[in-house]
């Protein structure tokens, strides 16, 4: 059985060798106008809906990637900036026919190819909102009150857990959605997610789910910048 492709930083070798055995590496690349510890990030470069893939116009390597496999990939037309919120682009979180993003912030093409196929448009004042939230197939898990209500009031379960725990440098903390992913119905985590403060109830909220836990290494939870599988 050939194995999937996974878009994600590769910054981290623990990360890199376990999930090399599952899926094969597409690595994101180094977007210079970012701020540092965000230049990797998957979830600052790439945005998938459906089978179409958002790519930023500075990410060649990862445009040209994706085309190579035959992936339907649309660029975006403004520059990239460090400065908040220019910055997310493309940070935001599909689910249901809704997309979730700071929508003053999101790429004009991205707002023009939710209209043409009627996905609405939900604003949240968090324009890091792929970042803040780890999406679980129909759930999702976010340490952000203000993501949490908007996408409950939207009919979306989730957990409301604690900030912190998660390393992530040249900030005080990171992001569980930075930290995760969702697959197989397995929700797979960068570090030892048994060492978050609110590892009860992530536990029992996934155990209930019917959602597998799997830590990918040792160390204490890091935010890589997402991860996007294809």
């Amino acid at each position: 059985m050939s194995k999937k492709y996974i878009i994600m930083s590769d910054e981290k070798p623990d990360i890199n060798e376990s999930i090399s055995f599952t899926y094969n590496i597409i690595p994101t690349d180094t977007i210079n106008e970012l701020l540092p510890f965000e230049r990797r990030h998957a979830d600052m470069q790439c945005l998938r809906i459906n089978d179409t893939f958002f790519v930023l116009k500075e990410a060649v390597n990862l445009q040209n990637k994706l085309r190579s496999l035959g992936l339907n990939v649309i660029t975006t037309e403004e520059d990239i900036s460090s400065e908040y919120p220019k910055n997310v682009l493309l940070n935001a979180v599909y689910m249901k026919d809704k997309l979730y993003c700071k929508i003053e912030s999101i790429a004009d093409i991205v707002k023009e190819y939710c209209k043409k196929h009627g996905i609405k448009l939900i604003n949240v004042k968090q324009g890091y909102t792929k970042c803040s939230a780890a999406v679980l197939c129909k759930y999702f898990i976010t340490a952000d009150k203000r993501i949490f209500e908007v996408l409950t009031a939207n009919g979306v379960e989730g957990l409301l857990i604690d900030s912190g725990d998660i390393g992530l440098d040249g900030v005080d903390y990171g992001f569980i959605g930075g930290s995760s992913f969702f697959d197989n119905d397995t929700a797979y985590f960068t570090g030892d997610i048994t060492q978050h403060k609110s590892y009860r109830l992530i536990k029992i909220f996934l155990i209930e789910k019917g959602i597998k836990i799997v830590s990918l290494c040792k160390n204490r939870i890091y935010d890589i910048g997402g991860f996007i599988v294809i």
